[in-house]
């Protein structure tokens, strides 16, 4: 039960991708919800709050930087995953604008589901520490 209640959006333009990898973390008991494109990744989070995302790079609509930069404005306290198929000089980058970290695909089960763990983990301390001080305010 190491995903249970963490809310997880992944996002990627590749139908089985997302299966593949909602899978793997459903069997974690993560409650997962999916999208195809960046646009509609952000519908999904006006809708409701993640815990953390996982997205794929090259995406339609709006690619996975450009995903990482608006979530970043909106929701900073929730961690971006970037995970990529493409060999690129990107991955510093992307950790440099605020992203948790730059995946290469394929990638091992275990050590995304570690990653993920370790990301919402520090996530909820922050949100805790940070939903505490405005209480004590």
């Amino acid at each position: 039960m190491d995903g249970y209640g963490k809310r997880i959006l992944i996002v990627d333009g590749d139908e089985r991708s997302r299966h593949l990898l909602s899978g793997l973390l459903e069997s974690k008991s993560y409650n997962v919800h999916t999208a195809g494109d960046g646009l509609e990744a952000l519908s999904e989070m006006k809708k409701r709050r993640f815990d953390a995302v996982i997205t794929d790079d090259r995406l339609p609509k709006l690619n996975g930087l450009e995903l990482l930069a608006l979530s970043r404005v909106a929701w900073p306290e929730t961690p971006v995953i970037i995970v990529s198929g493409n060999l690129s000089a990107l991955g510093p980058q992307a950790v440099e604008r605020g992203a948790v970290a730059w995946v290469q695909k394929p990638y091992e089960a275990g050590a995304l589901l570690e990653l993920l763990a370790s990301a919402v983990k520090a996530a909820g301390s922050k949100r805790s520490w940070k939903s505490g001080t405005r209480m004590a305010g």
